[in-house]
């Protein structure tokens, strides 16, 4: 299965994301402060990430390092509030989500991984 880091200020969010996939068998790190990333996240190589835009001034600065760790990681915007023009080009999901729709672009993008 695949490895899906998700990073949103809402802790509810946070753990309902990391239940949904983790009882689909996905590995699962959920954080709702940047600064409790933990150290060994180098080693967690995640396939997905999914980025609460507004959880910090400048979500794509911090995608942009994560994804110098991990080149292959797809990432997945949200946010309650219209996206800046920068997120336009990123896949994007409006909050609040159908968590079955939020399901079924993920797995799209696990199987885009597959074919690949």
């Amino acid at each position: 299965m695949s490895k899906i880091l998700v990073l949103d200020d809402n802790r509810g969010i946070c753990h309902l994301l990391e239940e949904i996939f983790s009882m689909d068998g996905h590995e699962v790190k959920a954080y709702s402060e940047i600064d409790s990333i933990d150290i060994d996240f180098e080693k967690f190589k995640p396939d997905i990430g999914i980025f609460d835009i507004n959880m910090n001034s400048d979500m794509l600065k911090i995608v942009k390092k994560l994804k110098k760790l991990h080149p292959d990681m797809k990432k997945i915007f949200m946010s309650a509030d219209e996206p800046d023009n920068k997120y336009k080009e990123y896949p994007f999901i409006s909050k609040p989500f159908d968590i079955l729709k939020l399901k079924q672009f993920v797995y799209d993008i696990i199987k885009e991984k597959l074919v690949v």
